[in-house]
């Protein structure tokens, strides 16, 4: 730099520059005159105007000189020195540019030799079996190589692609070794005989335990960013050939050294005991804890390899514990419920257990939350149990029955309300019918018995139980009755719309449901304080029970209806006119019609209360002597042998009819019963027996044809006389 400025100084003209130097002071000097004489001007102006104006000019004159001298000074600058200044400063500038790339230069190869000098010492390690030193090489010519140290595109430097792919090769030949000597040191096993699994670590010694030996293989395997490659798999046996085999229950863990294994046992048990499962997860845990609690990393408050382990699985683990656990441990009866303090106990002793070993964070509390919340998981599970278990009641066979006598009194009177008349606003000698808050006897399905008894276990319970429980536990009861109409009618559906028995047997089981709800409610007016706000009943459901069976009844009904008036209704009546005989279809058709009668009388007689029977008997027999009638009645001709025969076998059901009804007359529940009894006699008469009949209008034919029935009947039967017109003449 100092030879630089002396060619400089060389170059220039020395007696020139002291001109310049000398020239500059003088100007200097006079702009500092010319200051003061313009000043005091200025002042004396207005003063002395026209004494001051030659001395103006004469300070302008000084002026202009002045300014011409400065201009003659800057060319010979500009002349002189500023054309040697720029040539001087291209070099510099080009100096400048040479010394920038000797510094990108030295920067580039500075780097390449940190990447050769790691890559050699990642060599080094990896020959002498240090594998964490030579994942930390490695790792840090990754970090060099991901680092620009110049405003370059470093990979358009051929050496660096070579570099990269070295170290990938080298990265890979690493994670290989490191796979490999984990899989040598962590080896899981199945023995298909003993139905068992084996975790066998290898690689501990007397001078070194298990976790000491592969810390630094850990190590290497999170620096090389490959631990979740091995990881992936010891998660899944772990979860699935120890975890889930240890829950499951019916296991046994054994612990050796070194060695952890878990072994199926033969015999099968529903549920295991929760503090059997904690105590085998406890031993697992505890061998986890004593070999893997390996940091990561040289750094401090590391996570352990534990920890990612639980990272992975201890959501898991509380959820599958929850719903395979706690759920089946919690109490299905208020009895019970002290016994499931020691599972409490034991399950927040656990999940202390995991959160020491670094498996589960201190902020999962689901295991803990679920337990404590035993109020609601009481209730939840006893709501639940009995709803799961009265609708497998409801899919029962209803075949298998009970037989309700009002004498009963297992089943009857159970407010005792019989003796408590006296209490009732009865007038006085006012006597009660015997069957009075009595149900009539008839046949119930063994599997609604068993559904009314399971409510009034819920009932029982929900006296037992704390307030919240007592509330769900009468709701769920309330609930089962609710179902009750919903699965019966669906599930039975089919078999309902084929067996008739099957029919009446529900419609029973649903008025004896119905009367005993209506009272059922009073039992715990007194037992349910959690109720106290309005009395606990059951009345409103009462009306949709009694619904759900009258419709199951009257749609049996309607099919058998449909049946009998499709089978009259194709006899082949309507061609009795033209024929002189009947067909062998119109007898086949009377003769189904009473076997399908008598069918319903077997299958309802014994089931259906005595009363019920007979209002469907008779409403069936009523729906058939209502097409007969219909039919006849629509003929214009009838022959007297047609007529004889249809009186032969119109009287086997006047015969067999009665046999239907339970000591009771016909008519009493068959509308058309008398109709139809008139409808023989007109067959069978003459003409003076039908006019005495129905006298004028007043008679017993009267009362149950009209006028124009009789006298179709009449054209129908006999021929065209006098006398028969004389007789129409009399109807009307």
């Amino acid at each position: 730099m100092a030879s630089f400025v002396r060619e400089v100084l060389s170059a220039a003209v020395i007696a020139e520059k002291d001109d310049f130097a000398s020239k500059s002071n003088k100007i200097q000097k006079k702009l500092n005159d010319l200051k003061s004489q313009l000043s005091v001007h200025i002042h004396n102006r207005y003063s002395n105007f026209s004494s001051s104006l030659s001395h103006t000019t004469t300070i302008n004159g000084q002026l202009e000189r002045l300014t011409a001298d400065i201009e003659t000074l800057e060319s010979s600058i500009n002349k002189n020195l500023r054309a040697e200044l720029m040539a001087r400063n291209g070099e510099l500038i080009e100096l400048n540019q040479g010394m920038q790339e000797t510094n990108l230069t030295l920067q580039i190869v500075r780097k390449i030799k940190c990447c050769y000098d790691h890559m050699e010492d990642c060599n080094e390690h990896l020959s002498s079996g240090k594998w964490f030193a030579a994942s930390t090489s490695l790792q840090a010519v990754f970090n060099i190589l991901r680092t620009p140290c110049t405003g370059l595109d470093e990979m358009e430097i051929k050496i660096f692609p070579s570099i990269q792919k070295e170290i990938f090769s080298q990265k890979q030949k690493l994670s290989v070794n490191l796979k490999t000597q984990w899989a040598q040191k962590v080896i899981f096993k199945k023995d298909e005989e003993k139905n068992s699994f084996n975790l066998e670590l290898r690689g501990a010694s007397e001078h070194a335990s298990f976790n000491e030996t592969v810390e630094e293989l850990i190590q290497a395997l999170y620096a090389t960013e490959t631990l979740d490659d091995v990881l992936h798999p010891f998660n899944q046996h772990l979860k699935n050939d120890f975890l889930e085999n240890i829950i499951s229950g019916n296991s046994s863990v054994v612990v050796n050294h070194g060695s952890i294994s878990v072994s199926r046992n033969s015999s099968e048990k529903d549920h295991e005991d929760p503090n059997s499962v904690f105590k085998m997860l406890r031993l697992l845990f505890s061998f986890l804890a004593t070999n893997f609690a390996v940091p990561l990393s040289k750094e401090e408050n590391s996570p352990t390899l534990l920890s990612r382990v639980g990272t992975k699985l201890s959501s898991w683990l509380s959820q599958t514990v929850i719903t395979e656990v706690l759920a089946t441990a919690v109490p299905s009866t208020v009895e019970s419920l002290p016994e499931y303090e020691n599972v409490l106990e034991e399950t927040v002793s656990f999940h202390e257990f995991l959160v020491q070993t670094d498996f589960m964070p201190s902020s999962d509390l689901s295991l803990i939350n679920y337990a404590k919340n035993v109020d609601a998981l009481f209730a939840n599970k006893l709501c639940q149990e009995l709803l799961v278990k009265a609708r497998d009641l409801m899919k029962e066979d209803f075949f298998t029955t009970v037989v309700i006598s009002t004498g009963d009194s297992n089943h009857e009177d159970p407010l005792n309300l019989t003796s408590e008349l006296k209490d009732l606003p009865i007038p006085p000698n006012f006597s009660m019918p015997d069957r009075t808050f009595k149900f009539p006897e008839c046949s119930v399905s063994t599997s609604t018995m068993k559904v009314l008894d399971l409510a009034l276990k819920g009932l029982e319970e929900a006296v037992l139980a704390k307030p919240f429980c007592s509330v769900r536990l009468y709701n769920t009861v309330r609930n089962i009755f609710e179902l009750w109409c919903a699965v019966v009618p669906t599930f039975h559906k089919s078999d309902l719309d084929s067996l008739p028995q099957l029919s009446a047997i529900v419609h029973n089981s649903a008025m004896y449901l119905a009367h005993r709800l209506i009272t059922l409610g009073f039992l715990y007016k007194d037992k349910l304080p959690a109720l106290s706000q309005h009395t606990p009943t059951f009345i409103d459901i009462v009306p949709r029970i009694r619904t759900v069976g009258a419709e199951v009844l009257l749609r049996s009904m309607r099919i058998q209806r449909d049946t009998i008036v499709s089978t009259l209704s194709n006899a082949g009546m309507n061609s009795a006119g033209s024929e002189r005989r009947l067909s062998s279809g119109v007898d086949q058709a009377v003769r189904q019609f009473i076997h399908q009668l008598s069918h319903l009388q077997k299958v309802w007689q014994k089931v259906l209360p005595a009363d019920v029977y007979n209002r469907c008997i008779g409403t069936l027999v009523n729906s058939g002597l209502e097409e007969i009638l219909q039919r006849i009645l629509n003929l214009t001709d009838i022959s007297a042998e047609v007529s004889g025969q249809y009186c032969s076998l119109l009287n086997q059901i006047v015969v067999k009819a009665p046999d239907l009804f339970q000591a009771e007359e016909p008519e009493k529940f068959v509308k058309k019963w008398g109709k139809f009894l008139e409808l023989i006699v007109v067959l069978n008469s003459s003409l003076r027996v039908i006019e005495d009949r129905w006298g004028e209008g007043k008679g017993v034919l009267a009362k149950e044809f009209s006028p124009e029935e009789v006298k179709q009947l009449i054209r129908a039967i006999f021929q065209n006389t006098e006398r028969r017109a004389a007789v129409l003449s009399k109807i009307k």
